[in-house]
């Protein structure tokens, strides 16, 4: 079967506290999940991306939930 890789990418927030999980299928998925951590943009903002690497199947259904306090 084939991987594939999910991106979130989330940019331009701030404060860096910020919370971001994977879903799938309504639960919350942990095994293959890889964070590049929280990058400093220079400007007092922050980004990071989340990665999901997940094997496709027809009907599933992935979400990235992203928790910070601006929202």
């Amino acid at each position: 079967q084939q991987h594939n890789l999910l991106l979130c990418s989330v940019t331009g927030f701030y404060p860096g506290d910020i919370k971001i999980r994977w879903f799938w299928n309504g639960q919350e998925e942990r095994a293959g999940v890889v964070s590049t951590g929280l990058v400093r943009n220079g400007d007092w903002t922050f980004q990071t991306t989340v990665m999901l690497e997940m094997t496709p199947e027809l009907g599933d259904v992935y979400t990235c939930l992203v928790d910070h306090p601006s929202l």
